[in-house]
């Protein structure tokens, strides 16, 4: 799918039939919120996965509905971002195993630069509830905010290893500033997401 001539997707496939589900940025945000809820049951989120589906599933698509969803939330068919959080991960279709990454961002916790960066860069007012924006075009914009703006800046620093910078002062200076933005939860695991269903 290229998005400079494609149309952005508003279906996946569930067990070969195409199937319309919800698209807006902000619900794929709840989503998101929703799979990090450790108060959540797995049948609350099961029913929340669900109900991202613009029509009911049968009851015997439940176990695998979630796994088209997770795709969509990662805009795997579309060209990969480089900006990738541990959520977005998938050890299934990169060969097997993998280690856990260290998560670059998370849309709750780094809300106010994302918002802010969006406003700097685009002149986009995220939290005008006037503005509707897909999923997929939300995340283009995302990857493609300026070095410039706080959140690029925020995740330029969890991505630095300190481990090759001579300079001690730089480096613990760095080090100061990791561990003041370092996101307190982590994203759920495929694991963990795909237990919700069994």
């Amino acid at each position: 799918m290229n998005p400079l001539y494609d149309d952005f997707p508003s279906t996946v496939v569930l067990d070969g039939v195409e199937r319309e589900i919800v698209t807006d940025f902000r619900d794929w945000l709840r989503f998101y919120d929703m799979l990090r809820d450790p108060e959540g049951t797995n049948a609350e989120k099961v029913q929340v996965m669900l109900s991202f589906y613009l029509d009911p599933l049968p009851v015997s698509a439940y176990a695998r509905a979630h796994k088209p969803l997770l795709r969509f939330f990662r805009r795997k068919d579309m060209i990969r971002s480089p900006f990738v959080s541990e959520c977005e991960t998938d050890p299934e279709e990169d060969g097997g195993e993998m280690a856990p990454q260290k998560p670059l961002f998370d849309y709750m916790f780094d809300a106010p630069y994302i918002i802010s960066g969006f406003w700097q860069d685009y002149g986009l007012n995220l939290m005008d509830l006037r503005l509707q924006m897909h999923w997929w075009q939300f995340g283009i914009l995302l990857d493609g905010l300026s070095e410039k703006t706080e959140f690029k800046q925020r995740v330029m620093y969890r991505n630095t290893n300190t481990a090759g910078i001579k300079d001690v002062k730089e480096r613990q200076r760095i080090e100061r500033i990791q561990r003041a933005i370092a996101i307190p939860m982590p994203a759920p695991t495929d694991e963990e997401m795909g237990a919700m269903f069994w």
